[in-house]
């Protein structure tokens, strides 16, 4: 699932709406797997509680935004589609180029360095992962540059 960086601007109804019908154009989702996919785009800065979330599901679904399908998911009707069509700019697409990438990475590791160690060591083995794929790409491109 993609990371939604400014997160916070979207706090009020209006902006927990378009966040929620953002989530379930990826895929049908029940109201906790929404929270729980808020929590994740906002690196636990925010999950929203169920009195937030459930009170906006059955407006939408009254709205005829979504449907709520018999699994007890919610699912996007065209108009829910069309309701958030007017969002899907850059901010929210994949990167498309190297430098695309490159920046998006160089954004999250932004992000990174401003966690409290605490908060980053439970991940050490996998930043060392990382770390070892940058080392690689490095040592690639910099033996490329030599030859040249």
């Amino acid at each position: 699932m993609r990371r939604f960086h400014g997160i916070g601007h979207l706090r009020g109804y209006g902006g927990l709406k378009i966040l929620v019908l953002h989530i379930l154009s990826e895929d049908p989702k029940n109201g906790a797997e929404i929270m729980d996919a808020i929590d994740v785009m906002s690196h636990g800065h925010w999950k929203p509680s169920p009195g937030s979330i459930y009170p906006l599901l059955s407006k939408a679904v009254e709205e005829n935004l979504l449907i709520k399908r018999e699994d007890r998911k919610y699912e996007l009707t065209d108009a829910g589609l069309e309701e958030i069509s007017m969002f899907k700019t850059g901010g929210m697409s994949h990167p498309d180029s190297i430098e695309g990438i490159l920046s998006e990475i160089d954004n999250n590791l932004s992000y990174l360095e401003d966690l409290s160690d605490d908060k980053l060591a439970p991940h050490s083995g996998l930043l060392k992962n990382i770390s070892q794929k940058i080392n690689r790409i490095n040592e690639a491109v910099n033996s490329t540059g030599k030859e040249s």
